[in-house]
């Protein structure tokens, strides 16, 4: 449905539309009033990027496959028993906290528009609690090491070559790689300008060997997607071969992991946990800390040499 169409009906009769999709298992109809609203008034608004917009989607369809067989009445009502029973589920079924809650955001975004819709007057999820994650976040981090980087590199193809150095130098998030433009590049400042999370816009600088495989591309090919890949999916297929081919370790890693090595590299080289911050681009240093504590080389150096006068001294600037 076009987005304007939402916003043409009048309140009665968009809440009799809903009833009947929620009647009828119209999924569909469902996931675009979720989007319609989600456009509107969620807090990314009209710039909420297409990989958000993915992601509670397939978060909708999934709550409505568990909800939907146990009685749409349900749904218009304040159910923390459904809520909380979809939660255990996906524990029962062993899915990651993490993904948990982000289905729990995704099905949170169908209820804010089933009120919106005037079909509900309640949020059963506000009742409904997160999932608690007890696993620390660096131990979930797993990284490229930079021999991996090596080995990647050395039979990377042109293309591959700017994958992997965009995400392991250039720190790239996926939807970044994906989106990224050539008008976004200046090789002659050695910069990019990167808008990622929440739509935020940042320039990124370039590393010598980032630079040097951007300028093998001939000017005249330097228009549209600096990538020749936009489906995600591709892009993981790509770098799953690639890492089979050179016998690195893909799983647990995926593309993520690039941007994973880049801080950890970044960190071990200059030691500065501000300057890896800002080139991740977090906006809390917080957030960087945890690729602080996956180094674990360098707390285990400094416990090395405790009994050395100069390594104690060493080993307070290590574990600080």
């Amino acid at each position: 449905m076009p987005h304007d169409y939402w916003d043409s009906l009048t309140r009665e009769k968009r809440e009799k539309i809903v009833r009947q999709a929620l009647k009828r298992r119209d999924v569909p109809t469902l996931v675009s009033l979720t989007m319609h609203n989600l456009l509107s008034y969620g807090r990314g608004g009209a710039h909420t990027s297409l990989h958000t917009m993915r992601a509670y989607a397939t978060g909708v369809r999934a709550y409505l496959a568990y909800a939907l067989p146990l009685g749409w009445k349900r749904l218009c009502e304040h159910d923390t028993d459904l809520t909380i029973g979809y939660i255990r589920a996906l524990e029962r079924a062993g899915v990651k906290p993490g993904t948990i809650n982000a289905r729990r955001s995704a099905a949170r975004a169908l209820y804010r528009a089933l009120r919106w819709a005037g079909v509900l007057h309640a949020d059963p999820f506000a009742d409904t609690p997160r999932a608690q994650d007890r696993e620390e976040r660096w131990t979930k981090r797993e990284a490229y090491s930079r021999e991996d980087i090596d080995a990647l590199l050395a039979i990377a193809d042109p293309d591959e070559t700017r994958l992997v150095l965009l995400g392991a130098h250039g720190a790239l998030r996926m939807a970044e790689l994906t989106s990224l433009r050539w008008e976004h590049v200046n090789l002659l400042k050695r910069t990019m300008v990167i808008t990622g999370k929440g739509r935020k816009t940042a320039t990124v600088h370039l590393s010598q060997p980032l630079t040097a495989a951007l300028e093998q591309v001939p000017a005249g090919d330097r228009s549209g997607h600096v990538l020749p890949w936009q489906n995600p999916k591709t892009v993981r297929l790509v770098l799953r071969a690639l890492c089979h081919h050179a016998d690195v370790q893909y799983a647990k890693r995926q593309v993520h992991g690039l941007r994973h090595a880049s801080a950890t590299m970044l960190l071990d080289q200059c030691g500065d946990i501000f300057v890896v911050a800002r080139h991740l681009r977090h906006s809390s240093v917080g957030t960087t800390e945890a690729y602080a504590k996956l180094n674990n080389r360098k707390l285990t150096d400094a416990l090395a040499t405790w009994d050395d006068d100069e390594g104690a001294a060493g080993a307070v600037v290590a574990a600080s």
